[in-house]
């Protein structure tokens, strides 16, 4: 009656996506399809981008056959079979309840928008248990700030820096994604010698849960239409399940006044940590004034000093730990890549969500 098989392209299943309401989802790994034995109509699909289910539709005409089960059956077995062991999708809300029967849970719901879905062994409550045993060390209320630093400058330390002249405990929670100009592995050591003066404060990685392109894409594609959704998702899972484990009771933000996607992130953080206890203390950009120059002080103008060749001026922005990165080896092939005119490394990821 149906007939499963891997397509070439995700082209082929542009036409069932369409017909679905769904953009066809770009970069993916693996593509599967359902046809009808009948006529060789494709009447199912979903592709497999990484960790990530993407594209999955069924033509409306044959609904009732059980054919997503089908197909998230047959990308969870391609799953594990190239080793992948967690797996994540966005539905609907009320599609949720139907994809538990092959394994998927929801972690977070951000309605009426979508709700997030994790199969597998090691996922988001892995993570919780690791938070939790980083907390019993040092029990009790405590702040928190996530910050992406790309890179870190005088402005993150200053927002840092505040919170922690106002908290008896800081977790500074560091953007893992690797999707920033500077690696990750870079930016959470300028962090750490950023603030190794303040003993209330512990950096940590933020994992695939917080601002990542799993719980936050629009963070990394600039893409407004859907800013609201991902805000919301990104800080239930923040609300639901990093606020407990480490014993949250405010987090501290910066101002951004540029940013569509930074309004809507903001406001998902007012809407919904404060209704739940969660207090939102927001910190004005720390500003730098030398002569008739005033400016905050941001990643991005650090990244566009670089790619002009100012590195002088760099010290009036960056703490001298970072200013010895930028200048020392370590730092050659970011730099090299600004100063290039890649488009991508002088832009594409700024810090607005996270704040500098």
């Amino acid at each position: 009656m149906f007939e499963e098989r891997k397509l070439r392209s995700i082209d082929a299943a542009e036409p069932l996506l369409k017909r679905c309401g769904l953009k066809v989802p770009a970069g993916v790994d693996y593509t599967v399809g359902i046809f009808s034995s009948s006529e060789g109509k494709l009447i199912a699909t979903g592709s497999l981008k990484g960790d990530m289910i993407q594209g999955l539709a069924v033509d409306p005409e044959t609904q009732g056959e059980d054919l997503s089960a089908k197909v998230l059956t047959h990308l969870i077995n391609h799953a594990i079979d190239a080793g992948r062991h967690t797996l994540y999708l966005f539905t609907k809300p009320e599609s949720a309840q139907k994809l538990s029967a092959v394994g998927f849970r929801i972690i977070a719901e951000a309605r009426p928008y979508a709700a997030l879905m994790e199969w597998g062994t090691i996922g988001i409550q892995h993570y919780v248990e690791k938070l939790k045993k980083l907390a019993e060390a040092d029990p009790g209320e405590a702040s928190a700030v996530v910050v992406n630093c790309n890179p870190f400058t005088l402005g993150h330390q200053y927002l840092i820096e505040t919170a922690a002249s106002r908290s008896r405990k800081v977790y500074v929670i560091v953007v893992e994604e690797d999707q920033s100009v500077f690696p990750f592995e870079d930016r959470i050591e300028l962090v750490r010698k950023g603030t190794a003066h303040l003993k209330n404060v512990t950096v940590i990685a933020g994992g695939r849960y917080v601002v990542s392109s799993l719980t936050f894409p629009s963070y990394f594609t600039r893409d407004s239409e859907f800013a609201a959704a991902h805000s919301a998702m990104d800080v239930a899972l923040f609300l639901n399940y990093i606020v407990p484990a480490l014993g949250i009771t405010k987090r501290f933000v910066g101002t951004e006044p540029y940013s569509e996607v930074t309004e809507a992130y903001n406001q998902a953080m007012k809407s919904i940590l404060i209704p739940a206890g969660v207090k939102l203390e927001v910190i004005e950009r720390k500003r730098l004034k030398s002569g008739e120059e005033d400016h905050a002080i941001s990643a991005s103008r650090v990244r566009r000093y670089i790619a002009e060749g100012r590195i002088e001026d760099l010290k009036d922005h960056v703490p001298h730990t970072t200013y010895e990165y930028l200048i020392s080896n370590r730092a050659f092939d970011v730099v090299k890549k600004l100063r290039s005119g890649d488009k991508s490394a002088q832009g594409y990821v700024e810090d607005s969500v996270t704040k500098r």
